[in-house]
């Protein structure tokens, strides 16, 4: 079973200050330089939407918010097409990818201070009502697969994941948390690692 869209959100640790609006010029930068994998076709302002998606840049096989959906502003990385051969693969292209990007955030001078993402918490979501419903056992059907990548992503480091609401009003929503102190360039070392 493979999702239709898969998203990885990670929280700025120092959202104090930051625009969103700013993130527009990131992107279209990001564009103009090929920073990212895959084929990047435009940036998009949400901010007239009450709690919605903010700056999107959108891409063919992949979108890139910076959002502050319940006031939390983060980075959510969408991967909509179905590319991979398995969830596991899934999710970690998507951790991946989304790591890349909170890196070029982190080395942007565009911001002061420089932005830092916290690694503590994720959330990931699960976009395919279909397949992936939001009630209990849907947790059954992911939690092993995302155990797995999470393991690889935070070594010996405890990761704990549960459900963030059970309403199906709302995608079906994980939050991982670890004590650790891992940096956005030490989760991106392990993406690169052989699993």
């Amino acid at each position: 079973m493979i999702p239709l869209r898969t998203q990885v959100k990670f929280f700025l640790e120092n959202p104090e200050g930051v625009e969103l609006a700013a993130f527009m010029g990131v992107f279209q930068r990001w564009i103009q330089q090929n920073l990212l994998e895959g084929l990047m076709i435009d940036v998009a302002d949400y901010l007239h939407v009450f709690d919605g998606p903010g700056i999107v840049l959108i891409g063919h096989a992949s979108d890139y918010f910076m959002e502050s959906h319940n006031g939390r502003i983060g980075l959510l990385y969408t991967r909509k097409r179905q590319t991979d051969p398995d969830l596991q693969s899934q999710l970690r292209n998507s951790f991946r990818l989304a790591l890349r990007a909170c890196e070029l955030l982190e080395n942007d001078p565009t911001f002061t201070p420089r932005l830092k993402f916290r690694t503590d918490e994720i959330e990931i979501r699960f976009a395919d009502r279909l397949q992936i419903p939001n009630r209990p056992e849907s947790l059954d059907l992911v939690k092993r697969d995302l155990e797995t990548v999470l393991g690889e992503l935070y070594g010996s480091n405890a990761v704990h994941i549960k459900p963030v609401q059970q309403d199906a009003r709302h995608i079906f929503t994980i939050k991982a948390t670890s004590v650790s102190a891992l940096s956005i360039a030490d989760l991106q070392r392990q993406t690169s690692a052989e699993h």
